[in-house]
């Protein structure tokens, strides 16, 4: 029996040093992939192809052509900050922008500030712009305008041909509007393309390669992909295609005369990191072949591939994390209530620098219609799906108050379809976790109470995180004509 408990005592020994080791081999295992997710997210991979294409080179021998993809941004960190310096460096002469600027649920303001260092740029809108409602409607300043150009030189293509006059010649740009968010239309965009000369298409997704293909376009440059962003996600093109450009994941594709080259982009989606594919910056340059018929497959070679590294960064931690937060010195100064609870009275212009909806300055203070202090709200709003206003800061925690309450007065005989939305953190854009409602204003003032306690979400039936709202938006639906409106005195009670 004593031989029997030495023996148990041995292997008890045993299993806690074999416990003990697989800890230590999970440990380092999970401390190598950390590194590797690290390095593999924020180190960018410069590429350099030279492109032989007669057609092409016609227009751009000679230039350097630069394209930039899904970039994601939160911040203007240091992998954005090793963007510009590489752009400096090479001095394209054509900088080309495939969609896909801002983070989900980020800010815009690190968008405008990468843009402000371009000296000049063509750009597409991609899903991501258009789902974050803040980003789009700073990118698209005029949504109904098929040509765009922010004050920082960076020109929106949006279904809308452009002739460049480059290096050697006239190029063609096509920029095509967003086919994920079902805004792009091949026919409008070659309105007035020069079918006989030299041509580029620049899209967000490259699901368009096949109708790019049949029009006979030289060039497609796309991106959205992220070129799988994950080692596996490689092994799932082909068995779950679960979007229509998955078949076109990344590199170079052709069709007929259509080169296409689909970018691995540099920011990431859903998943806050990269593995075994990394964001890269691409530069082409064309040169012509006489011995080469006009219509052969294209020769592509990599004249060059280096790696940047962009320095480390807390923050960058925190994002590969999940971890969000503003950037400092881009976000706005949140804006807070008092101690009665007032969110806005409206009584000064810097209360205009939280209100924000489609790029338009439909608002106003007005000296009319106030019911708290002098002023009220003036809103002006097209016609259009959704005109209104969205208060991009506001006071979180509502859990101490009761009700919200804004007052609305209507100047018009026809009765107004206002709509109230409020999002909390858990929301995420999602119409099924966010709170609606209509109100119907008759000509003259209203005065609009909601019960906190009645926030639910809109499918899922959840309550609204009171110590968490986000958003709070007013807007008309389907309005079919200019109206306006005033609102004052928005508080909580």
């Amino acid at each position: 029996m004593a031989i029997i408990r030495h023996n148990n005592s041995k292997l008890k020994i045993q299993n806690w040093m074999n416990v003990r080791l697989l800890i230590f081999v999970i440990l380092v295992f999970t401390f190598i992939l950390a590194g590797k997710i690290y390095y593999d997210t924020y180190t960018l991979e410069v590429r350099h192809y030279r492109i032989v294409h007669n057609r092409l080179a016609e227009a751009l021998g000679g230039a350097k052509v630069v394209f930039l993809s899904d970039l994601h941004m939160k911040r203007l960190g240091p992998r954005e900050q090793e963007i510009l310096s590489i752009l400096r460096e090479e001095k394209p002469d054509v900088i080309l922008l495939g969609g896909d600027y801002i983070s989900f649920r980020g800010s815009y303001d690190p968008v405008m500030a990468f843009f402000h260092e371009l000296k000049s740029a063509y750009a597409v809108m991609g899903n991501s712009d258009y789902y974050n409602e803040n980003g789009s409607c700073v990118l698209c300043h005029k949504p109904m305008s098929p040509e765009l150009k922010t004050e920082q030189n960076v020109s929106f293509l949006r279904n809308r041909s452009k002739i460049l006059n480059a290096a050697r010649g006239r190029l063609t740009l096509i920029g095509l509007d967003d086919p994920v968010s079902k805004k792009s239309n091949m026919t409008e965009a070659l309105r007035g393309n020069d079918a006989t000369g030299p041509s580029m298409l620049l899209a967000h997704t490259p699901e368009v390669f096949e109708e790019a293909a049949a029009r006979g376009i030289d060039f497609v440059l796309a991106g959205h992909n992220h070129g799988g962003q994950v080692l596996f996600a490689r092994y799932l093109k082909g068995r779950m295609l679960v979007d229509p450009a998955f078949e076109y994941l990344d590199g170079f594709f052709q069709k007929g005369r259509t080169l296409m080259y689909v970018g691995r982009g540099v920011g990431t989606s859903f998943l806050p990191f990269r593995l075994g594919v990394r964001p890269e910056v691409t530069f082409f340059q064309f040169a012509g072949d006489k011995g080469e018929a006009e219509n052969s497959a294209r020769t592509v070679t990599l004249l060059d591939e280096r790696e940047r590294t962009a320095a480390f960064s807390i923050d960058n931690l925190a994002d590969l994390m999940g971890i969000s937060h503003a950037a400092p010195g881009l976000s706005r100064k949140k804006h807070t209530e008092s101690s009665s609870g007032r969110l806005f009275d409206f009584e000064s212009e810097a209360e205009l620098n939280h209100l924000n909806w489609e790029c338009h300055k439909w608002f106003e203070l007005s000296g009319d219609h106030a019911t708290s202090g002098q002023y009220s709200l003036k809103v002006t709003v097209p016609a259009g799906q959704y005109p209104g206003i969205n208060f991009l800061e506001i006071e979180n925690d509502w859990s101490a108050y009761r009700q919200i309450r804004v007052d609305v007065f209507n100047p018009d005989e026809e009765p107004l379809l206002f709509h109230t939305r409020i999002d909390d953190g858990n929301s995420r854009w999602d119409y099924g976790e966010r709170f609606d409602r209509d109100f119907t204003i008759k000509r003259g003032m209203a005065n609009i109470t909601i019960p906190l306690d009645s926030l639910k979400a809109n499918v899922s039936a959840r309550s609204l995180d009171l110590r968490n709202i986000k958003h709070l938006m007013f807007f008309i639906p389907g309005n079919d004509r200019k109206r306006t409106f005033y609102i004052d005195n928005i508080r909580l009670e």
